[in-house]
């Protein structure tokens, strides 16, 4: 996901992602519950990337609202810093820190 720097403002080139994503989750209703986690690296403020994190989930959650997906299935948490893939302090390390994930939080059991 790709977002403006130091901004909770989707790029254009997350957009086919994002569709994709929508698509699965409007054809799989037994997803009923998902949650969109923000992540940031640990440069600047934690308490500003805690910030920053949870309003690019919420535009992550906002533009798959947009697409057809039900608001009720789906909630935005962002954890800034605090949950690094690579917790060192390199390029590659704060690239891969900067992201966003999907959870499967709950699945409505049948066929």
């Amino acid at each position: 996901m790709f977002f403006d720097v130091n901004r909770a403002t989707i790029k254009p080139e997350s957009y086919a992602l994002l569709d994709q994503v929508a698509g699965v989750l409007v054809e799989n209703t037994k997803l009923s519950r998902v949650r969109v986690e923000g992540h940031t690296d640990a440069r600047g403020s934690a308490a500003a990337n805690r910030k920053l994190s949870t309003l690019r989930a919420q535009s992550v959650v906002a533009y798959l609202v947009g697409q057809g997906v039900a608001v009720e299935r789906l909630e935005a948490v962002g954890f800034g810093p605090d949950r690094p893939l690579d917790p060192g302090r390199s390029p590659a390390a704060h690239d891969l820190n900067r992201r966003v994930e999907f959870v499967i939080v709950e699945r409505t059991p049948g066929p």
